[in-house]
């Protein structure tokens, strides 16, 4: 074999190794983004699930309530309640959302092809 037709042939395997690495590129992100839109898409339903839940459940919580106290002191102790949440979750915010949504994310992009779920 001359010098030309070596050349042409690691030309190929070259070629072919390009190609190679660019589909794995295509399949591994097509993963990554079919596991992060069904992360997103199953956090979006329990959201929405939960904010039902979460009305019905602060309904009967008012009608309880109001069969020992006003109505209208019912209805502000259960407001008093949901601030006392939402201040909760303000000041907790990285370690309940941001921590393990970064985690979820690097642990998404980072991992080695071995380290499988």
């Amino acid at each position: 074999m001359n010098a030309s037709g070596t050349f042409q042939t690691l030309k190929e395997l070259i070629t072919r190794l390009v190609r190679l690495y660019l589909e794995s590129a295509k399949l591994t992100l097509a993963e990554k983004m079919t596991l992060l839109l069904s992360a997103a898409l199953i956090l979006i339903i329990v959201l929405v699930l939960g904010i039902f839940a979460l009305a019905f459940f602060a309904g009967a919580a008012v009608e309880a309530l109001q069969l020992v106290l006003e109505p209208w002191l019912s209805n502000l102790l259960l407001g008093g309640f949901f601030l006392i949440i939402i201040m909760l979750v303000f000041l907790l915010r990285k370690p309940l959302i941001i921590n393990p949504i970064a985690k979820f994310l690097s642990r998404l992009m980072f991992e080695s092809g071995n380290d499988k779920h």
